[in-house]
């Protein structure tokens, strides 16, 4: 409706010619100025129905545990940081403290499965050693054992 109006405006005022060229001219920067900042609304359930409307309306109640992200536009390359700026901030999500949270619990899963088994290997090379300990001290002395760098 904005375009045809400008674009009268412009014909009335300006003459054909260039209103017409003022026409094509707001046209496409309506087009640009749309793709570039797309709305979107989180969207929740109707309650006692399977219908989804925009959280902002009182009746709607958001799920526990979901999100439900609507752009109200074609997702394309030119509004991508848009779509992304958008996500975030009505999801409250930010994907690389997610990331980064999820990395530092993965390295101290790692690090506790690790020392588990370096504690279960020094536990059982312990009975080994108390084994062996007890074998010299019964035998009295090495075990029987010659050391090939000893003159006897």
């Amino acid at each position: 409706c904005m375009v045809w109006i400008v674009t009268w405006l412009a014909v009335t005022l300006l003459g054909l010619d260039l209103g017409l060229g003022v026409g094509v001219g707001f046209s496409l920067l309506t087009i640009v100025l749309r793709t570039q900042f797309p709305s979107s609304t989180l969207l929740g359930q109707v309650p006692d129905c399977e219908i989804y409307r925009d959280c902002k309306d009182n009746q709607v109640k958001e799920i526990s545990g979901v999100k439900i992200f609507r752009l109200n536009m074609p997702l394309c390359y030119t509004n991508c940081d848009s779509f992304k700026t958008a996500l975030h901030k009505r999801t409250g999500l930010d994907p690389v403290a997610v990331l980064a949270r999820r990395r530092k619990e993965e390295r101290n899963r790692r690090r506790m499965e690790k020392s588990s088994h370096l504690a279960a290997d020094s536990e059982s090379s312990g009975c080994f050693t108390t084994e062996r300990s007890r074998r010299r001290e019964k035998s009295g002395g090495d075990g029987g054992v010659a050391n090939p760098g000893m003159a006897v």
